[in-house]
């Protein structure tokens, strides 16, 4: 190589200084993108700085594919006209004697929370512009089968149309339940709408059930196309995350499960994941629809909003919901402030889990502060990881929050892939949503927050499980771990602002 850039230098000498204002060019255009980006921290901030002046020519590229959320001309347009509609919806819903009943409908909802419970409420409908609701019906499924066999009931019984958000789907003997009932229903000529990551469920899309599904005259539609030449989304690696499933704007579920059976056989050697996702009959289903409405005008430019039912009370039992959708689109820091909140609201007890960790700043200071003001404050984590990076940046935070007196949890029972908080037993989250910068700052996330003690305490009880299968990480068992250990760890750690 050497021998090659000399001879190429000593024909043509102008390509040396070429190269060299090139490379300056590219980092100093690249070094003020970054200070511009509103929505980079600066933890963030100074290592893609430093990167980009270690790696000339490599670190503004990487930046640019990988560092910038940005997004398309044609998508960003797309989510001024999403924005708009959704708040010709809220003012439509508000309008006339039908919205004053609703806004004291509201006001009763609110007045049934706690004062804290109001405070989130309200933070919560600032992302998404929707309120919590009473009368919902709210079932917890943790199993990958029941759960299918069930949703796979509800689009059985679905009247006016189904619709469905996934990052990955898969073809296998559980998820065959809701293809099946899917090409059922489209075939006696209820309305389908299947929405599926072009990264996530890339395999699927090519295969003979998604062709089998359109010729049932399902509709399948790829969310942000991969490649060069298909995507229009800007950013490449801007993933539609989210697992969100309406039957006939009443059903909805919400969650952490992709529609695939728990072997997951794209990655077996981590099963079986554990997951858990929510059923609710009820009011909020509407809200979901709403989200699934916007997902689909994003990539088909097909109008749904008239599917968004104006007519949906608010009430106050049996229990109280909120759903909001988080994305590059909504205001910055969105999630990480409503994580942030619920650990904050916890006064006895606050249990989360995720299987990747990699927190931002806040974040990790809310979980030392709940724990050093008395709080009980569990984290609890897949002991084996399917991201070997994500897993060792996380390591980097454990002893800060060992020392403080955060309880740590390996889950030892698979890969835990349940992404969950609960306080005091009262107040709970479920999330697409994972305790990582991708999830806070890039992808396209939809999550329920549940102000019900009732249900809170049985998502609270399935963590109980997850703990049962957990070993704790002991301070002394942590400080006493080799050196080398420490230094890969604490080295992978540095990345963690770009991860």
């Amino acid at each position: 190589m050497l021998p090659l850039l000399r001879s190429i230098f000593s024909e043509w000498p102008w390509v040396a200084p070429l190269l060299v204002v090139a490379s300056v060019t590219m980092s100093l255009t690249t070094v003020a993108a970054v200070l511009l980006d509103r929505r980079c921290r600066s933890q963030s901030a100074m290592s893609w700085v430093l990167l980009v002046i270690a790696a000339p020519f490599v670190g503004p590229i990487i930046y640019w594919i990988f560092g910038k959320p940005w997004l398309s001309a044609r998508r960003e347009a797309s989510y001024r006209a999403v924005a708009g509609e959704r708040a010709e919806v809220r003012r439509r819903e508000e309008a006339g004697g039908a919205g004053a009943a609703r806004r004291r409908a509201r006001e009763s909802v609110f007045r049934s929370l706690t004062q804290d419970q109001r405070h989130i409420a309200t933070q919560a409908s600032s992302i998404s512009g929707d309120f919590p609701l009473g009368g919902n019906e709210i079932e917890l499924f943790d199993e990958a089968e029941e759960l299918f066999r069930r949703m796979a009931e509800d689009i059985d019984r679905a009247e006016r149309h189904v619709h469905i958000v996934f990052y990955i789907a898969l073809d296998d003997a559980t998820s065959c339940h809701v293809f099946t009932a899917l090409e059922q229903a489209a075939r006696r000529g209820i309305p389908c709408r299947l929405l599926l990551d072009g990264l996530g469920s890339r395999a699927f899309l090519k295969s003979r059930r998604c062709a089998e599904l359109e010729k049932a005259s399902v509709q399948v539609v790829e969310a942000l196309p991969v490649g060069m030449l298909r995507r229009r989304f800007g950013r490449i690696d801007l993933r539609n995350h989210r697992k969100i499933v309406v039957i006939d704007g009443a059903v909805g579920y919400i969650g952490s499960h992709n529609l695939a059976s728990k072997d997951f056989k794209v990655k077996e050697r981590y099963a079986p994941w554990i997951d858990a996702t929510m059923r609710i009959k009820g009011r909020v289903a509407n809200d979901l629809q709403k989200i699934f409405v916007e997902d689909w005008f994003l990539e088909t430019d097909e109008d749904l909003w008239s599917l968004v039912a104006l007519n949906v009370g608010d009430g106050v039992e049996p229990a109280i919901a909120q759903v909001l959708g988080t994305g590059p689109a909504t205001y910055e820091s969105a999630m990480p402030q409503m994580i942030l909140s619920l650990v904050h609201l916890a006064e006895e007890e606050v249990v989360l889990t995720t299987p990747y960790f990699v927190p931002d700043e806040p974040t990790l200071a809310a979980l030392l502060t709940a724990a050093r003001r008395g709080v009980r404050t569990v984290l609890i984590m897949p002991e084996f990881n399917d991201s070997m990076l994500v897993k060792l940046a996380s390591r980097k935070f454990f002893q800060r929050l060992l020392e403080a007196g955060v309880e740590l949890w390996l889950y030892r029972g698979g890969l835990l892939h349940s992404k969950t908080i609960v306080a005091d037993g009262r107040t709970s989250l479920m999330t697409s949503a994972n305790l990582d910068r991708r999830s806070f700052e890039l992808n396209l996330e939809a999550s329920m927050v549940v102000y019900d003690a009732e249900v809170s305490m049985r998502l609270r009880s399935l963590q109980e499980g997850y703990l049962a299968r957990s070993r704790r990480i002991l301070p002394a068992e942590w400080y006493a771990r080799p050196w080398w250990k420490r230094l890969v760890e604490n080295a992978v750690g540095l990345l963690s602002p770009l991860l």
